[in-house]
This record gives structure tokens, sequence and C-alpha cells, in this order.
């Protein structure tokens, strides 16, 4: 029996929310827990009445909603359903830059506000705002697709994470003292990842034992190809949750067989944190539909059919403090036929990439997963330990290959006949060898990068 671990869950970790005013966070867990099995029909009812009030209250209290509204005609009083939601303009990363003070409700006091930013990998970072009772309701749904994976309160979990801001805190000592009696994780940094550092993960990971490992799905593989090679195989959590980053059905594969677990993809970004999550039955992602209104769009912003690929726009239910009304996150999905037979209504999505900047564009105009194309060259050639295309002109892509041993220059042939089934003749390309492919500042590692 795991005392410390049920010391956690039932005394020190409700103590430690009480003391900080935190314990309706468990309150939000029981309602989402409940919710999770009803019926589509009632999740849509009850997604349209709360877009419905922040509609109104995104209107009465944000400058910039009232104004972009009454630009477009539109009055809160004209949303009677979804169809008529999307005539709202849809919310860029652009608008949220430069209007930061216009979109915060001027409901809410500053000390109310709880300030965050992302990384800004593809420009600035974007800086924006949760109300103190929303950061609740954020706890609470991480925590409702965490279990979905076995992860439970007081559980240990190893934390494999590039974003070093993150990380920036961890290891004080007043930290440590807090995880020590409400959650129990390690974390290890793979903001830069080499043998050295895949070395240590395995020695903390092998002296932690945790239940559930958390990691980037790049870093996940590149450690589970380190523990093959090494022949380690007294790692053995019960589930892994990757996430920050496309989870491809080779890196699945691979992470399944060297650990002899399950992996768990999970979806989320820092503005809404949980997007999406696969429960047990690896179905598909489950979106978070409790708290977020999620749709698929072409690029005029007209729902796609299910099963066809889209703009994923995600308006955040209760962010009250600064709404996010129909947010382009600039990341491809789509809405699938598939219903789970886990019994759970909340719909199920399927990542295609991740931001739209991964697309290539061919020079007939299509658009052509960058990501998909080399990760086929990672697992079609031997010796490629990673791979990135670089798109810089209309007509023109560079590929960054890191190579081991294994690799022979015969094998790059395929290279050809792929870029011109895929691009066709009139794509020129270049090969650029190089000992690794950094990271971004965000820790994410990107197999591709449209610059045009």
């Amino acid at each position: 029996m795991d005392v410390h671990g049920s010391v956690i869950k039932y005394v020190t970790y409700p103590l430690w929310l009480m003391k900080n005013n935190k314990y309706r966070v468990l309150s939000y867990l029981k309602e989402y827990e409940s919710k999770q099995y009803d019926a589509i029909s009632k999740i849509r009812e009850e997604q349209l009445l709360l877009l419905k009030k922040m509609v109104f209250h995104a209107y009465d209290t944000c400058s910039f909603y009232r104004k972009r509204l009454d630009q477009h005609g539109i009055k809160p009083k004209d949303i009677h359903d979804f169809t008529d939601y999307l005539k709202i303009p849809m919310l860029t990363k652009h608008d949220i830059q430069e209007n930061l003070q216009a979109l915060t409700s001027t409901k809410y006091a500053p000390e109310e506000l709880v300030a965050n930013r992302t990384g800004g990998s593809t420009g600035s970072p974007l800086r924006y705002y949760h109300d103190r009772e929303r950061t609740l309701t954020l706890q609470a749904t991480a925590m409702l697709h965490f279990r979905w994976a076995g992860l439970e309160i007081g559980d240990k979990m190893g934390i494999i994470w590039g974003n070093r801001r993150d990380m920036s805190t961890a290891n004080s000592i007043k930290e440590k003292i807090r995880d020590y009696f409400t959650v129990r994780n390690k974390i290890l940094d793979s903001s830069s990842i080499t043998e050295e550092s895949l070395s240590t993960f395995a020695e903390e990971l092998r002296k932690f034992k945790p239940k559930v490992i958390q990691a980037y799905a790049n870093s996940m593989y590149l450690f589970a190809e380190y523990c093959r090679q090494m022949n380690i195989r007294d790692i053995r959590p019960y589930s892994i949750v990757t996430s920050a980053e496309v989870l491809h059905p080779h890196e699945r594969k691979l992470i399944e067989e060297v650990f002899e677990c399950r992996v768990f993809d999970f979806y989320g970004c820092r503005e809404v944190s949980t997007i999406a999550s696969e429960c047990e039955k690896h179905t598909g992602l489950h979106l978070n539909a409790s708290t977020l209104y999620v749709e698929f769009v072409n690029d005029a912003g007209q729902l796609v059919e299910n099963g066809c690929q889209g703009n994923i726009v995600i308006t955040d239910l209760l962010n009250y403090g600064m709404p996010f009304i129909r947010y382009k996150i600039e990341d491809i999905g789509a809405l699938t036929n598939t219903t789970c037979s886990c019994g759970r209504g909340m719909p199920l999505m399927e990542m295609i990439a991740g931001r739209t900047t991964d697309f290539i564009k061919t020079p007939d105009g299509r658009k052509v997963s960058g990501s998909a194309l080399t990760i086929y060259l990672i697992a079609a050639v031997p010796g490629i330990r990673q791979a990135q295309i670089v798109q810089d002109e209309v007509d023109h892509l560079i590929f960054n290959v890191a190579t081991g041993q294994e690799f022979q220059t015969s094998g790059l042939g395929i290279l050809k006949e792929k870029v011109d089934e895929l691009f066709g003749n009139s794509m020129r390309y270049d090969i650029q060898y190089v000992d690794n492919i950094p990271k971004e500042s965000s820790g994410k590692y990107r197999f591709s990068i449209s610059k045009i």
C-alpha cells in the first residue's frame, strides 16, 4: 500500500487547497467526472447556453468585442444557435498581441486576474489572463483527463519536459517541500537532449519509480530509442502521457514496446489548458466539452464535415476575465465520426498536424503535411536520427538531416521520389547535414517549418 500517496490524497492535498482558497477544485473535478458521460445532445445544449452567456459578458465588459461585433452588425441577442455563432469573426494571436487590455473584462480588478504567456515560438510571446476561478476549473479538467491514464492524486509522476520556464521554480526548496506534501513529481529537463541527459533520465526514473510519465512526444520517443539501444528494461510505468507535440504512429509503437505500457495522447495549450485527450479505449481524443467549445473550420471560417481537416477554433466557455471567443489556435485537426465504446459523450477528434505552419505549400497551391514527410524519411531511411523540412520559397525546400552510423547517402534516393510524388517535379530541394536539430525556446521539436 502506498501510504504516502494516500496521505496526500485524503489529507495534505485537500488541506493545501483549503489553505489557498482552492478547495473548489475538487468540487469541479467531481462535477466534470459526472458530466463526461452526458449524452452529446445534453453537452451541446449546455455549450450553447454558455456560449450565449459569454458573448453577452464580452460585449458588455470588453471594448474589443463590443467594437468588433458592432462593426459586423452583430448583437449578442442575435446568437440563437451554433450557426449564428459562426458569424462572429475569429480571434487571432495578432488580435491578442495588439489588444490585450481591450480584451480584458472591466468586471475584474487586476488582482482578480492571473497573468500568463505562451513561449512565442512563432513570433512574439502571447500574453493573456485567466480570472482566478477559471484557474481552478483548468486544474480540475486536467486532473480528470489524467485520471483516464491512471493518475490519481498522490501518485508519483515523472515529467520529461522541455520548457525551462515551467521548471524555473520547480527545484526551489519551497517548491520541493510543497510538492512532498501535495504532489509527487520528478521533473527532468529535456530542453536539450544528449546521451548524458538520456542516461540521467534513466537513472532518475529507475530510482523514482513513477506510476505515470508525462513527456513531450518527441522527447519520449528519443528516450525510448535510447532505452532500447541500451537494453534498459526496468522502467515500467503504468502509463505514459504524451503532449506538447503531435504523436506519430511510429513513435507510439516504439514507446509502448520499450516500456510495455499504453500511451495516452494529450492535446492542450497554455491559453485554455486541456483541449482533448485519449481515454482507455484509445479510439481518438475526447474533446474537453465541459469547458470548451471547439470548431473545425476552413480558411473562410465555415465548419468542415466530420473527418475533414480544418483549422481548430476554440471558445473558452468559462474564462470571464479575458474571453477567448472563436480563437484560431493555428493547429490543424478533424472531428471524427467515431463513437467511443467507453460511454463518454464527449466528441472525438484527431490531430492532423501541429501549427498551420507545419504544412508545406506546393507550387500549384496544395498543402502537404511536412511533418508526415519527415516522419516517413526517419522511418524509411536507415541511419536518420532526426529530420526537418524547411520551406523558404514556394518552389524550394531545405531538408535538415541528422544521421547515425547506419546512414548511407544511397538511402536518400527515396527522398527524390517522395518529393516528386507529393510536390511535383518543379519543387527543388537541398539537403543540409547537421549534428542535431535544435528545439525551440518552448522546448518543442518541429518536424517542418514553412516560412512562406
